[in-house]
Order: C-alpha cells, then structure tokens, then sequence
C-alpha cells in the first residue's frame, strides 16, 4: 500500500505554517479525515497539531499502530483521552490562538475543544487550508492522471454494457464494480454541509431533469427520499438521452466526468445543444490560461449559450439553474476553483478542475459532457480523453 513521502507533507505543513504566521495564530488543530490525510498521510482517529515553527504532532486515538505506518510525520503520539491535547499544546507554548476548521467542525465537537483549551482563542484555518489545496502538487497530478485514466476506461466500457430494458442501476453497478476492479475506492467525498453523493449516476431521458436538494444541476431521482439522488429502477430506453456522470478515487483522488449515450437517435434540438456544450468546452480551453478570472469562464460561457438560445436550459431548468460551470477537484469533489459567478480568483498553475456544460431539457433529458483539466504555465491540458461526441450505440 503506498504511502505519501516525507518531503510531500512537509511541503504542504510548511504552506500552512506560512499561512498560521500571517494570520497571527500561534498553530492549528486538523480534525477533518480528508484535511487530515492531506496534511499527515492517514485518516486514522487523530489530532494532528501544526504549531506556527516547530515541527507537527499527530496525536493518534485509534488506531496508533496504523497511523505510525502510514504517516510519515516524525512525533507520533497515542493520545488515552483528549483532555491530555492541553498538556502537548502548553508543552510546545502554541495554545493561545488556535486555528480549527470552522466550515466543517461539529458544534459539539467545539465546545469540547474549548473545555480542554480554556484559555485558548479560536480562530478559522479553513480558508487557508482550502487555498493550499487548490494547487495541487506535481505528485497529486500524476495520481489525478491515474484517476482519469480509469474514468475514461469505464466511459469506454459503457458502450459494451448499455442495453434496452436494463435499469439504471443495473448499469451503474456494472461500471461501478469495473473501476472498483481498476483501484476505484468506491465513494466520493464531498466537503459541503449535508452534500452527501453518489459516485456514479446513469439516468435514462426523464430521469435526468429530476431535481433534488444538492447543489448540482443534474442528479436523477434515485431508489428512495433516503436517499434521492443517483440512478433509479427505470429501464434504460431508446431514442432519448442516457447520461452517465461517473466520478473515480484512485489512491484519494477524484476525477469527475459525464458523457451522453443514446440507443437509436436523438432528437435534432438535444443534438444541437450538445454541439453548444462542446462549442463551449473549447472557448474554454482557447482562453483558459494563468490570470484569467474563475468568474469570466461562466461569463463567457453563458453569452454563448444565449447567443444560441439555449440560456433556459443551461446548468439546470429556468427556475433552477446552477450558478457555475465547473468546480475543483483533488481529495473531495467540490474543492476550489469554481468556474462561477462570483468567484474571482485568477487561474493558477496547479488547479484542477472539472469543466461540465449540460443542457437540462424537462420531460425529455439531459445532454452533457463533463471533462477534467489541469492548468499549467501556458494554459489547460485536458486529462480525461473520451471520445467527444453523443455515443450511439
């Protein structure tokens, strides 16, 4: 099983130890599993405390033995009670003002913190921790390269399993057991408060203009209200849409992709607002380059769709329609950038993100394709490489 090297985490702790000093923070707190792995290299039950100088304490409640061979953080402690975390933080001269994770940490999770730390000052590391995340490292994009090689694998393997009077679910546990098989790790993590999702969806014409409480434009109804997200029991069907959004985790890291499938043909208003979403993945991948604003992607993009017509269809139906056109990706499915409106920041070498126009057509289907990019000195190179069409079959 391989395991992040030394010189990857000490590069992302000297980061935030960057970010600690200008903020005026003496250290931070990383409870979060997936802030957890990305700063010490496992998930294992644990605190792992950054202090603003010295060198990082994983302070492990279960399992110690696991945490030790998976984390190459040097001081490895096993913690009996969390109470003790004040003897480690006073130790080290590093309590009076903590950062936590405020955007994801449980209230009551908080107030214990401030029981054991009663003298300490909170303060929010989140921002910073999901900036330094944003710019993925030479090594997170060769695992990320990994993850999309598969994804493509399992958009190729579709062909051969799509068939009239399946269900949907019937062909997503087929693909889903063919990127299990490739080193797929099953589940898609999502940072977002009650976001939970599903990993992979196909949805047969109908299904795809279900609407739901996520905050995505296509998701399908799903088996139950438990959980109304996903592929359903519907039979898969000729001659209207089949799109199959599907998202790979090789080794932690998540690659999101969509393609469009059809049995038969599609009608000439579905096929046309497909050419649209490719005509619009590449104005992106014309302009995208460092120091372009997140925020003029979507600009851009929806001028074209109105130019077209198709405005009311764009990223959702007209009384519900998604504010972006593409998201970060990396250890959880919603991380920065956002292609959308509001968000500002220029493009960076070292952002990934997946780009994804679709076209919601109510009481018909969906057309979308979705593709993965990393930005790079010059511009974007494109990870996935599916073929670029609707997939007859």
């Amino acid at each position: 099983m391989e395991s992040l090297s030394s010189e990857e985490i000490q590069s992302r702790i000297k980061s935030l130890q960057s970010y600690i000093r200008k903020e005026g923070m003496d250290g931070c707190l990383i409870m979060q599993n997936v802030d957890l792995f990305y700063f010490s290299g496992t998930i294992q039950k644990a605190y792992l405390f950054i202090p603003s100088e010295d060198d990082p304490i994983l302070l492990v409640q279960k399992d110690f033995e696991r945490a030790k061979n998976e984390s190459p953080i040097k001081n490895i402690v096993h913690l009996e009670r969390p109470r003790l975390l004040s003897q480690v933080l006073k130790k080290h001269r590093a309590h009076r003002r903590l950062g936590l994770e405020f955007d994801v940490l449980p209230v009551n999770v908080f107030n214990q913190i401030q029981k054991i730390l009663p003298e300490s000052e909170f303060f929010d590391i989140s921002k910073g921790i999901k900036q330094i995340r944003m710019i993925k490292s030479p090594y997170e994009i060769e695992l990320l390269r990994h993850s999309a090689k598969i994804l493509d694998e399992v958009f190729e393997y579709a062909k051969k399993v799509i068939k009239p009077e399946m269900t949907e679910i019937d062909v997503e546990s087929i693909l889903i057991q063919f990127g299990r098989k490739r080193g797929h790790q099953g589940i898609t993590r999502m940072r977002a408060w009650n976001q939970d999702m599903v990993n992979a969806s196909v949805l047969s014409g109908k299904s795809g203009t279900v609407l739901t409480h996520l905050d995505v434009s296509v998701i399908g109804p799903g088996i139950s209200p438990a959980f109304p997200q996903g592929s359903s029991f519907n039979k898969i069907e000729k001659n209207v849409p089949i799109q199959i959004d599907f998202s790979i985790a090789y080794m932690g890291y998540i690659t999101d992709g969509t393609r469009t499938y059809a049995i038969g043909s599609l009608p000439e208003k579905l096929k046309n607002a497909y050419q649209v979403g490719l005509e619009l993945r590449n104005e992106m991948e014309r302009i995208a380059k460092p120091g372009l604003l997140c925020s003029e992607i979507y600009f851009i993009c929806s001028k074209i769709v109105k130019k077209r017509g198709l405005e009311d269809y764009f990223i959702g139906t007209k009384k519900d329609q998604a504010p972006f056109v593409g998201h970060g990706i990396g250890l959880e499915i919603d991380e920065l950038p956002l292609l959308a409106r509001g968000f500002s920041q220029p493009l960076q070498p070292g952002m990934v993100f997946a780009f994804e126009p679709k076209f919601i057509f109510p009481e018909i289907g969906v057309v979308a394709l979705e593709d993965d990019y990393v930005v790079t000195e010059i511009g974007v190179e494109r990870l996935t490489n599916v073929e670029d069409g609707i997939i007859y079959i």
